[in-house]
């Protein structure tokens, strides 16, 4: 056998033992319909995880002088495997929820006045039970988070200008403050319910001092705290967001975004791995330094931009490339763990915490009679706090994997076609399937997906599908823009909703229906 033959052979026994990695391919195996008038309000959507998916509307019904309000529980095939409808008083708003496992959370509101009284209405799966509870303030309190540790309901926000966090259990109308949050020139950045049901409240320090530091509290669903830690932060930096991970495993991360001083422009990404026994250092990666996420622009521009980023490091400056982004989910995996941000554009101010500082969480709540058909994600909910600004532009969605040590790895970013919002709301999701990052979001009447390549370097191909629809006879006539939603679900799949037209000339009559949908998104 000659050289070639032999090195040809080789090749071939090397091919046959290599596992060869296929794309993974975007299915759409389960679709929901519900028909809906022009009258009609629209549903709101709530991820239950492996128990489905919930979905509550207001109705145009009324009983006993009450409003009623439509709930269905769908399995993870989207069919039904509860449906019930409430009846609440008819001043009351929808403006947040949450899951545990086996319940659902409804909070309503009562008027518009500053002095919040709310209804919190329970559900269980199990038995099907519904209970309600009246929440009164004594206190004028802005909230901007919502979320239930245990069956006690917590409430972040501000009395005055000082952050506070509020705690309610069944045995009482009126929540308690938990002691030691009340300070002042501090602001809250997240306020998370652990796997175990404790609870994290992250502030950090509002001023120009130069000791910043960042704050972290744990406490147990009834608010006993079980740990604090203090962290410094570099004093040429000012933090803007700042979220934990929900200590699905024993360490626990603050990954966030930084500005330079009191700026509200991001330079980059931090991230510090707690640790109340020792002294953590805060590792601060700004945006030129990453992969990919300057590939929305020319390469020409981004090359420059890295370029002049790399000279100022080398001269011990900061890099003066500057954007708005915005976190919205961490997931924790066995080895690593993973950020999802969003980079936009506003076209008016979004100061509009009341300490005037940009406060961008809000756990579930949507303050000012916004529709609460606005963005929630994972288990704890993000609803940015921006009912006050104008549109933005929604530029690109990015990924980031941290190590157990808070060190970026890599990063994936996806181009959105400049979607246009009325306030901050997320837009595309993610899944890792094999190692790799998986990007997903709806435009229009397509799902735009990206895998990450299998080069670091390399810009990955974006893929698109239309939304399948319900039968081969049904036509797409129309899709409402704008509405609707792409998120994570479990596992490797995702849930899309929106709102269609469709038109099925196999019908004898109504041949054109308009419809809410969901369909559920499954990547193998």
């Amino acid at each position: 056998m000659n050289f070639f033959a032999t090195v040809l052979g080789l090749f071939f026994v090397a091919t046959l033992s290599t596992p060869i990695a296929c794309p993974a391919q975007l299915l759409q195996p389960y679709r929901f319909e519900h028909e809906i008038k022009n009258s009609e309000e629209g549903f709101t959507c709530i991820s239950l995880k492996k128990e489905g998916l919930a979905l509550v509307r207001e109705l145009n019904r009324f009983s006993n002088g009450k409003r009623k309000w439509q709930l269905e529980i769908l399995d993870t095939t989207l069919s039904t495997r509860w449906s019930t409808e409430l009846e609440l008083e008819t001043r009351l708003m929808l403006v947040g929820y949450e899951y545990n496992p086996e319940h659902l959370y409804l909070l309503f509101r009562e008027g518009e006045n500053e002095f919040h009284n709310f209804q919190l209405v329970t559900l269980g799966f199990v038995d099907k039970s519904i209970q309600t509870n009246r929440i009164k303030f004594e206190v004028s309190f802005r909230m901007t988070h919502f979320t239930v540790a245990g069956k006690n309901a917590l409430f972040g926000g501000y009395i005055i200008n000082e952050p506070a966090v509020l705690l309610f259990d069944a045995s009482s109308e009126h929540p308690k403050v938990l002691p030691g949050l009340f300070i002042s020139d501090m602001t809250l950045l997240d306020v998370r319910t652990n796997q175990n049901q404790s609870f994290n409240v992250v502030l950090t320090e509002r001023k120009g001092k130069e000791n910043k530091h960042l704050i972290i509290r744990t406490f147990d669903s009834d608010g006993n705290q079980l740990m604090d830690d203090i962290i410094a932060i570099d004093s040429r930096y000012g933090v803007l967001t700042g979220v934990t991970n929900a200590l699905e495993r024993d360490e626990m991360i603050i990954v966030g975004t930084y500005g330079e001083g009191m700026g509200k422009q991001a330079m980059g990404f931090y991230s510090v791995v707690v640790d109340p026994f020792n002294e953590q250092a805060v590792t601060y990666t700004d945006f030129a330094s990453l992969a990919h996420f300057l590939d929305i622009l020319s390469p020409r521009k981004a090359q420059k931009i890295k370029s002049k980023a790399q000279q100022q490091r080398a001269l011990g400056r900061l890099p003066d490339y500057r954007t708005y982004v915005v976190p919205f989910r961490l997931e924790e995996r066995a080895n690593s763990f993973y950020l999802l941000a969003e980079q936009y554009y506003p076209t008016s101010s979004l100061s509009n915490s009341p300490t005037g500082y940009y406060n961008p969480y809000s756990y579930g709540y949507m303050p000012y009679g916004l529709s609460p058909s606005m963005n929630r994600s994972y288990n704890s909910p993000y609803l940015y706090n921006n009912s006050r600004a104008s549109d933005v532009h929604m530029t690109q969605s990015l990924v980031v994997e941290l190590s157990p040590q808070g060190k970026i790895i890599k990063d994936a970013s996806m181009k959105l076609d400049d979607v246009k919002q009325h306030g901050l709301e997320q837009v595309a999701d993610f899944t890792v399937v094999h190692d790799s990052i998986f990007l997903v979001y709806k435009k229009e009447s397509e799902i735009q997906y990206q895998e990450e390549a299998g080069d670091m370097d390399e810009k990955p191909l974006v893929k698109s599908t239309k939304i399948r629809l319900l039968t081969e006879h049904d036509v797409l006539r129309h899709e409402s823009e704008n509405e609707g939603e792409t998120r994570f679900w479990y596992d490797h799949h995702f849930y899309v909703s929106g709102y269609q037209t469709i038109k099925d000339a196999t019908r004898l009559t109504d041949q054109t229906r308009r419809i809410f949908y969901v369909n559920r998104l499954t990547v193998d």
